[in-house]
Formats: C-alpha cells, sequence, structure tokens
C-alpha cells in the first residue's frame, strides 16, 4: 500500500478518536493494538502521523480517565463508587501497555532524533494520561533514557526527554525510581551546566523530583540517598551562586535548592550556614524575591532543620526574612504581597519563638492597609496571620493589635463585600483574641466594640453587614471563657427584644440566633417565647429575623427544641414563618439532623401541597437537606412519593434532589437519581421544569451521576423539551388587543440552559449531530434561548472534535443566524427594546465570528457568502469589524 494512503488511513482514524471520545471503549481494542505495530513504519512522515493519533488516543483516554477519577471522589463528584477504577477505555489501554513499552524500547534504539523524540513524546503523553502505568517498565525505558541526555546535538530531543522524566517521576510511586538513580542522577546533573538555558532548567526540574524520589517524607530514611547528596548540593550550590544567567534557571535553581534542604538538609547540614545569605540576596532581588519568597516558605515548614536561625550580621537568617518579607507588604505588586502574608503566617506558625517583639512590630505596621475590600483576598491572608500572631505570640503583639489592626478588622466587617474566606478568617480572628483573654481585647471590650458599630447608623446598615456583625458577636460569646459572661449577654438580648427600638430588636435576633446555632441556649426559658412574640410584629423584617432566630437557636438543641416546633406548626399559626425556621434549622443542624427525619418528613409533606409556590420552595429544600442529612429515612420515602396524585408533592420531590445533591460528601446510586429524573416524563409542566432544574444542577455539579444514563435516557428527553409545543401557546384576550403566552418558554429556557451545562461538563457523551439539530432550532426561538444557542455554537466551533459536524450543518445555520442579525425594528421602538435587540445583533456576531474562525469554513459557499457580503460588505461591515477586533484581544487581556 502506498505511503501516502497509510499516511491519509492514520488521520482518518485520528478524526474518529477526536470526534467520537463516546465510542472510545470499543475503539481502543481495535485502534491502539494495530497503532503499535505500525510504530515500525518505515517511512518517516507516516510514522510521525502514526505517533500523533497514538497521542490523540492517549489524550481522549486521559480525559475519560480523569472523569472516571472525579466520578470516584467524594469531595468532587462522588455518585455511588468507593474506589477510583480506571475507566472502561483506560482500563482497555491499560491492557496494551506492555506492548507499546516493548515497541516505544525499540524505537528508541533508533538513530533517527525525530523518531526518539516523538517516542518519548508519546511516553509522556501515556504517564499523563494514566499514571503509575510504567511502574513495571521502567527498567526497560532507563537505557534509552540515559543515552538520549548524552545527545548533544539534539537539543529538542532532550527537552522532550527531560519533560517526559519529569513527569514520570511525579505520577509513580518513588519505589520505582529509587534502584536507577545511580544511573539517572549523574546524568540529570551534567546537564545542570549545559549551555542551553532551557536544558538547564529542564534539568534543575528533573533534579527536583529526583530530591522527592531520593527521600520522599523527611527525616524518614527508606532509601540509602547519601551517596548522591553531595553532587547533587555542588552542582545545584554552583547554579545558585551564578549571576549571569537566564531568570528561568534562577528561579528553577532557588527551587531546587530549596527542596535540596527541606529533603536533604540533614546531610550536607555544614554547608547550610553559607547558603542561606544567598538565598537572602535572592530574596531582595527584584526579579526572583517572589520564587525566594515561597521558598523560604518551604524552608520554615521544613521537618528538617534549615539553619534560619544562623546568625547574619547581629541578628538570624530568620529575621532579616521577616524584616523583608514585612517590607514587601508595602509593594503594589499583588503576588509578592500575596506570598509575603503566606510566607509569614508559615514562620510565625513554625518559628515563633525565635522572633523579637521587634520582628512582630515589624509584620503588624504593615498590615492595616492590607485589611480593605479592594482586595478581600490580600485581607483573608492579612487576617490570617493576624490569627495565627494572636496564637502564637498574644502575649508580645496584643497592645499592638489594638492599635493597628482591631480598628481595620472592624471596619472591614461593615463592608457589604465581605464575604467567604475573607468574612471567616475576620471571625477566627476575634475568636482568637477573644479566646487569649488580654485586658486590652477581652470579651467585654471585643463585645462593645462590635455592638457599638452596629449600633452606629443603626438605620443605614443592610441586613448584610448586621448578619456579619451578629456572627462576630457570636464568635466572641462562644470562645469567652467565662460562660456565665455568654449567658449575660443571651438574656441582655432577650430583654432587648421587648424595647420599642426596631434596630435593636432585629440586630438581637440576629445575634441571639447566630449564639445560638453554637450554644445550647435551652437554659434560658424566657427565649423561645420572647422570639415567638415576634412573629405578631406588623414588620415583615422583624418576623424574617425572628424566623432565622428560630431555626438557629433549634439547631443548637434539637431535642429540646424540635418538638416545641412542631407543636407550634400544628396549631396551624405563622405556617410560613414556622416553615422558614425549619429551614433554617435543616440548614444549621445539618450535622445532628438524621436522629429527627421521621418526626419532620410528615411535616413538610404537608406543606409541599401548598397552593403557594413560595411554601413549597422552602419546602423541597428543608426536603433536600433532611434527605442529605439522613437518606437511608429520607429518600425512601421521597421515592415512593414520585408517583404521587399531586403534581405539588411531585414538583417538591424533584426539587429537593438539588438541596441533597449540593451538601458533600453525599452519595446517591446512579439507579436512584436516573428513576428521579424520570420526571421529565410526567404531564405536569412545574414537575418537568424540576427535573429539568435537577438535571442541570446534576450536570453542572456531580456529571459523574448522569454520564451512563445520558445517551440512553437523559437525552432523548431533555431534546424533547426544547421543541416549541403548540398546545402550550395560547391567547389571552384583554379587551383593545389579545396578548400570546407561551407555557412551554420557560421549561425551554430550562432544556436549553441544561444543554449548555451539559456541553461544558459531559460534552463526550453528546451525539453532536442531535445536538446541533437542536441549536439550529433554538436559534429561532425566543431572545433569552437565542442567546443561549449563539454561546454554545461559540463553544462548539472552538471544540476540534465538533467541527465535522457544525461544517456538514452551517448551511441549516446561517438563515436563523442571518434573520437575527439583519433584523430591524420599528421606529418606535422603546430603549429596552433597542438595547435587547443590539445585544441579540452582537450575540449572533460572536456565533458567527467564531464559526469563520473553523478551518474550512469558507469552503461552505452560503455560510462564506454571508460573511463577505452581509458582514464584511454591507451595512454591518462597521459593526462586525469592531467586534472581531474586540473578540481577538479578548485572550491578550484575559492573559495580561
Amino acid at each position: 500500500i502506498s505511503w501516502k494512503v497509510r499516511r491519509a488511513a492514520v488521520k482518518v482514524l485520528s478524526a474518529a478518536i477526536i470526534s467520537r471520545p463516546d465510542k472510545l471503549p470499543s475503539l481502543v481494542p481495535l485502534v491502539a493494538p494495530t497503532l503499535i505495530a505500525r510504530f515500525r513504519e518505515r517511512e518517516e512522515n507516516v510514522k510521525t502521523d502514526v505517533f500523533s493519533t497514538f497521542n490523540d488516543l492517549l489524550a481522549q483516554v486521559g480525559a475519560s480517565n480523569r472523569a472516571a477519577a472525579e466520578a470516584a471522589s467524594p469531595d468532587e463528584m462522588a455518585v455511588d463508587e468507593a474506589g477510583a477504577p480506571p475507566s472502561p477505555a483506560a482500563a482497555a489501554l491499560l491492557a496494551e501497555v506492555p506492548k507499546l513499552v516493548r515497541a516505544i524500547s525499540r524505537q528508541l534504539k533508533e538513530k533517527a532524533v525525530k523518531t526518539r523524540t516523538a517516542a518519548f513524546h508519546c511516553l509522556r503523553m501515556l504517564a499523563g494520561s494514566l499514571p503509575g502505568c510504567l511502574g513495571e517498565h521502567a527498567v526497560a525505558l532507563v537505557p534509552g533514557v540515559t543515552r538520549a541526555l548524552k545527545e548533544t546535538s539534539a537539543n529538542p530531543l532532550r527537552l522532550e526527554v527531560l519533560a517526559f522524566l519529569q513527569l514520570a517521576l511525579a505520577t509513580h510511586h518513588p519505589a520505582v525510581w529509587q534502584p536507577h538513580c545511580a544511573t539517572l542522577v549523574p546524568a540529570v546533573l551534567v546537564l545542570v551546566d549545559d549551555r542551553y538555558y532551557k536544558i538547564t532548567a529542564e534539568s534543575l526540574r528533573v533534579t527536583a523530583e529526583l530530591i522527592r524520589v531520593l527521600r520522599p517524607a523527611p527525616p524518614e530514611i527508606g532509601f540509602d540517598f547519601a551517596p548522591h547528596v553531595a553532587s547533587i548540593f555542588a552542582v545545584v550550590r554552583a547554579r545558585l551562586d551564578a549571576q549571569d544567567q537566564d531568570q528561568e534557571v534562577k528561579e528553577c535553581t532557588i527551587e531546587t535548592m530549596g527542596l535540596t534542604i527541606c529533603h536533604l538538609g540533614d546531610a550536607c547540614a555544614e554547608a547550610l550556614p553559607s547558603t542561606m545569605p544567598v538565598l537572602l540576596e535572592r530574596l531582595r532581588n527584584e526579579i526572583t524575591r517572589i520564587t525566594a519568597v515561597k521558598t523560604f516558605a518551604l524552608l520554615a515548614a521544613a521537618k528538617l532543620d534549615a539553619k534560619l536561625s544562623s546568625p547574619l550580621n547581629g541578628s538570624t537568617v530568620l529575621q532579616a526574612v521577616v524584616a523583608e518579607l514585612a517590607s514587601f507588604l508595602r509593594k503594589s505588586n499583588k503576588p509578592l504581597r500575596q506570598a509575603s502574608l503566606s510566607a509569614l503566617e508559615v514562620i510565625v506558625t513554625h518559628h515563633s519563638a525565635s522572633l523579637r517583639p521587634a520582628d512582630y512590630d515589624e509584620i503588624l505596621s504593615q498590615m492595616p492597609p492590607l485589611l480593605s475590600d479592594a482586595d478581600l483576598h490580600v485581607a483573608h491572608l492579612a487576617l490570617v496571620l493576624a490569627a495565627t500572631v494572636v496564637h502564637r505570640a498574644a502575649a508580645l503583639t496584643v497592645p499592638r493589635l489594638g492599635e493597628a489592626v482591631v480598628p481595620r478588622a472592624l471596619a472591614l466587617l461593615t463592608s457589604p463585600l465581605l464575604q467567604g474566606y475573607a468574612l471567616k478568617s475576620a471571625l477566627d480572628f476575634f475568636a482568637a483574641l477573644v479566646a487569649h483573654n488580654a485586658p486590652a481585647l477581652d470579651f467585654g471590650t471585643v463585645s462593645s466594640k462590635l455592638l457599638e458599630l452596629a449600633a452606629t447608623d443603626a438605620a443605614g446598615r443592610s441586613r448584610h453587614t448586621l448578619g456579619v456583625l451578629s456572627q462576630a458577636v457570636a464568635v466572641c460569646a462562644t470562645m469567652v471563657p467565662q460562660p456565665a459572661k455568654r449567658a449575660a449577654m443571651v438574656d441582655a438580648f432577650i430583654k432587648q427584644l421587648g424595647q420599642p427600638s426596631p434596630h435593636g430588636q432585629v440586630l438581637a435576633l440576629l445575634c441571639l440566633g447566630e449564639i445560638g446555632q453554637r450554644n445550647d441556649l435551652s437554659a434560658h426559658a424566657p427565649l423561645l417565647d420572647a422570639i415567638l412574640a415576634v412573629f405578631d410584629s406588623n414588620s415583615e423584617d422583624f418576623k424574617a429575623a425572628a424566623a432565622y432566630a428560630l431555626g438557629n437557636v433549634a439547631a443548637g438543641n434539637l431535642p429540646f427544641y424540635l418538638p416545641q416546633l412542631l407543636r407550634h406548626i400544628e396549631k396551624g399559626k405563622h405556617e410560613y414563618l414556622m416553615l422558614a425556621a425549619l429551614k433554617e434549622l435543616a440548614v444549621s443542624g445539618a450535622v445532628v439532623l438524621a436522629g429527627f427525619a421521621e418526626q419532620m418528613l410528615p411535616c413538610l409533606f404537608v406543606f409541599a401541597e401548598r397552593e403557594e409556590e413560595g411554601v413549597r420552595n422552602v419546602a423541597a429544600e428543608c426536603v433536600g437537606r433532611l434527605a442529605a442529612a439522613a437518606p437511608g429515612a429520607v429518600l425512601p420515602a421521597l421515592e415512593a412519593r414520585l408517583a404521587h396524585p399531586s403534581a405539588h408533592v411531585r414538583a417538591v420531590i424533584v426539587n429537593s434532589l438539588r438541596f441533597t445533591l449540593n451538601e458533600p460528601g453525599v452519595h446517591l446510586p446512579a439507579p436512584l437519581v436516573g428513576r428521579f429524573l424520570g420526571a421529565l416524563n410526567d404531564q405536569d409542566l412545574k414537575v418537568r421544569r424540576g427535573a429539568l432544574l435537577t438535571l442541570n444542577c446534576l450536570a453542572n455539579n456531580r456529571p459523574a451521576a448522569i454520564r451512563d444514563a445520558l445517551s440512553i435516557d437523559l437525552l432523548p428527553m431533555l431534546y424533547s423539551e426544547t421543541e416549541k409545543k403548540p398546545e402550550l401557546v395560547h391567547q389571552v384576550d384583554l379587551g383593545p388587543f389579545k396578548h400570546t403566552v407561551d407555557d412551554g418558554l420557560e421549561l425551554r429556557k430550562a432544556a436549553f440552559e441544561c444543554m449548555d451545562t451539559l456541553l461544558e461538563t459531559s460534552a463526550d457523551r453528546l451525539e453532536l449531530q442531535a445536538f446541533v439539530s437542536r441549536l439550529v432550532d433554538g436559534l429561532s426561538d425566543d431572545h433569552d434561548i437565542r442567546l443561549l444557542c449563539h454561546a454554545m455554537l461559540g463553544k462548539l466551533a472552538a471544540t476540534p472534535s465538533a467541527a465535522p459536524v457544525l461544517l456538514s450543518s452551517l448551511e441549516a445555520i446561517v438563515d436563523p443566524l442571518r434573520k437575527t442579525i439583519c433584523a430591524t425594528l420599528k421606529d418606535n421602538a422603546v430603549p429596552q427594546q433597542i438595547e435587547r435587540h443590539d445585544e441579540l445583533v452582537r450575540s449572533g456576531m460572536r456565533a458567527v465570528r467564531a464559526l469563520e474562525k473553523m478551518p474550512d469554513a469558507d469552503g461552505q459557499t452560503k455560510f462564506d457568502e454571508f460573511v463577505r457580503t452581509t458582514l464584511k460588505g454591507g451595512k454591518l461591515a462597521d459593526k462586525y469589524a469592531l467586534l472581531s477586533a474586540e473578540e481577538e484581544t479578548k485572550p491578550a487581556d484575559e492573559a495580561s
């Protein structure tokens, strides 16, 4: 057969592998042996294409294997798998690894540099796609590695070998490579002195991995690494001392020296005192300081003695490092400030006893400007450092903290932007202060400052700010060393509920709720009646705050409070508020909720039948959280009600699954999830919409739960919901005019949103021809649906595997896009209509621009004519040119 035919056949295989990842389990056993056998191809160009196609196969298998690993990870997308078995495609490829290694080992003996480079690239792809798969074959690969490393005239080959070696060392157990260190270490160290800076940098990275292999868990000694220490340290130290070298080499050298000291420092302890000043000089160098900051953080956390206490100019290396890091906090370089704060936190944690009061003063004096909502991540790191300082050296720092840090931390609590990690760090800081109980910053002082802050401009404080301040008060009350002070504060808040001050009442309720969530308040007898009395208030804010307080207080002692709540619900008074309290209880008391599921379920099922949608939504959240806490007791009851005669109940049951799966660590069997999603076939629109929202939630957060069922069951039902159904469209007679109402519009929106999510998370499971067919229909639908379809077209156009399907569908895509882009408004259009129209036109143009970038798109006559005559040559040419320029500059902006 002609080499041209063989080469064309290989390219066809490549296209099949890339475009049909869903067929991998059947493709791998068929294609992999054939490609491996063709590694012996005599024509160099064909052999290169064979390796390239096999790399495509490895990339697709790696993606499927990562998806399988995520499916088995409890923290990510767990369903019901206990371990992390390889995907079917990966299992099939693993069976071919011995043949693959033998075939590549033969190629490594070839003279052709191009062939060996391709072989090592294939090995690198294999190590990345199937980590650990080369464990039994290292002995067969090492000779080819060392031989290639000695090819002084073939830099691309050596770079590929070093890249493979770095990945292989990192993805395999150290015991795999330890027997070969005597061969690999000298071969790599020789390249550290290479004249080509890229070779030097890569060899330093490999040296770092070799250091981890020699001693994976210091100070333990599981392998005789001593013979290699002197040579490694000497080579890296020589590079560290060198001045005239590339920045990448400098950074790699600093990182490698840090690892050498952390893992092998006890074997070269006599050389460390002279090495530390050199590293300190790199810390003071503007080019290398960020890398040096991270290295000193690594040294500070090392389990071996890194000699940071070595004397230096009247102080120690550690104290000089702290002074430099503190000065970096004034710099405008954000990554530098972040790295410095993290490094200081590690130093204070591990070496607080070695720091002087002046060192702490230097750190704290630089922190106030960082405690701002202008950069919440920096504020979070600064607060973590401040809390660590309190824990480790409170006696030396409390006065300075009170002057420099506390006022700014209090001001930060009033920011409407404060949330997430920054909020948690702020609360931890105040908790640490109160727990230390210093006279100047004890519970009384800190809590009075917080309450005074809440009372200042009380009318202007947002609910968010009051909630943050109440959380701060609660953590202080929880951490106070004297429980009597907490009890006195609770009594004061209860008394405040009877006073006429409206803002004081809301704050008191929020504080009682937060304190009750963290502490058992059942000893305060008047508390429950005082909160329930607020339910009779005329203010909705008061009643909402009371429901919040009641639910959180009950979460602090469920056996005591839950029966009382259920009795009040049975009386039928303030039902919605009591349900809101149950929701707060379910959120706050999730840890201990399992034992009370049977008591709560009947009440929640009653609420599920209510006509008010708001009540049913809250009931769905409560049921979902209850199912997450006690799946064994709740899920069978939910499954039994999937066939309930009331559509309201069925909708609540299906919607509840979203809240169940949002809880971390919840494992649901895939068949059970499939039965819940069977509601996509329900006759009621509300139930089907709930099922679509649940499917979207699963596709976004737990795609592994639905991957296997997508092509068989779920996608056909999903696609049917994207169709415009005439029976759901009707006209409402409003007298002078008639209004058309489409009851299926929300369903279609939810269906297309779900398609968008599936494209992001489960693209390998989609039949793209059917998917694109539904997109084409969506291009002529409602405004919001068209926007979604335009965005999906852009994503598909950027996906190589989707290109053949899109190219074949371009003719059908052109007409609806032309209709959207060329549409005109009436002369009496209002500004809102003009804005929506312009948004839709720009969205359509972005889709066209993405399609235009596809290879061979200009070969589709109809599409090419539309772009040339309408967008590049018509009245829309200027707008399209401007949008195209904006699209071209986006990647550069994001990179910067």
